[in-house]
């Protein structure tokens, strides 16, 4: 039997001005996405000076960065106007700059960044493995990436259907992520598998029932990350390198 999904206006979701608890959700789980950032760049994040997101919507996560000292110039690009939905409360200034951009080229010369970044951006995008040549030709030391790993033994045509209202067209497991970055030429020098911090668990519950979850969660992934994503959707992130430019693997 053939299964249909509804297919309407992609990434229609995000268009429009964001309502205060989209806002909020949205600074909540900035919190998360630099932290993984920071969390893998390790002492590498003192050489970080200017910094690209592709797909920065509010702003959150570069505001996030430069709060926790990662970066020192900071360019937001998106293919919705970031003006719409700028975060104002410190990021709506130098060293911010914010643009929009066609999807496709990003408007900077080849090295311009030491740091590129897309944070669950790659699920939405047409040509996933064009996307990550862009990223690569504009960083001229790392570029972090990072999506939720849809697809496990739990997941369903309603679960496909839901995620792909919000304009999620490409899933993926920690294994097909990871190859889709080394085919697109890319060494991975950092790979961490990442569950939702007690705050983003709580945001549409309880405290109560958010701590249960996470705690479930947590300790699944620490017993067996292997496990855990084939069982549940967690977020994987990784810092890359552009192949000609990482150190030789040792034989």
């Amino acid at each position: 039997m053939t299964m249909e999904f509804s297919i309407g206006q992609h990434n229609a979701h995000y268009e429009g001005v964001y309502s205060a608890q989209e806002r909020d959700w949205r600074r909540v789980c900035a919190i998360d996405k630099a932290d993984h950032i920071a969390g893998l760049l390790g002492a590498s994040a003192a050489g970080v000076g200017n910094v690209l997101e592709v797909g920065c919507g509010t702003g959150a996560v570069l505001a996030r960065l430069s709060a926790i000292g990662i970066g020192r110039d900071f360019t937001g690009i998106d293919v919705i106007d970031p003006a719409t939905n700028l975060e104002t409360d410190g990021a709506a200034s130098a060293p911010f700059r914010w643009s929009s951009y066609d999807g496709a080229t990003i408007p900077f010369a080849d090295g311009s960044f030491d740091l590129v970044y897309a944070s669950h951006v790659l699920e939405h995008v047409p040509e996933p493995r064009a996307f990550l040549h862009e990223l690569a030709r504009v960083a001229r030391n790392f570029i972090y990436v990072e999506v939720p790993c849809e697809l496990h033994a739990r997941t369903n045509r309603r679960a496909l259907q839901s995620t792909l209202d919000i304009g999620h067209i490409n899933f993926y497991t920690p294994d097909t992520f990871r190859l889709v970055l080394e085919t697109t030429g890319l060494h991975v020098a950092g790979f961490g598998i990442y569950d939702h911090s007690l705050p983003v668990h709580a945001f549409h519950s309880s405290q109560l029932k958010g701590l249960a979850k996470s705690l479930v969660r947590k300790s699944l992934l620490s017993v067996s990350p292997e496990l855990a994503t084939r069982l549940a959707t967690y977020h994987c992130g990784a810092l890359c390198r552009r192949a000609e430019a990482a150190p030789p693997r040792s034989r």
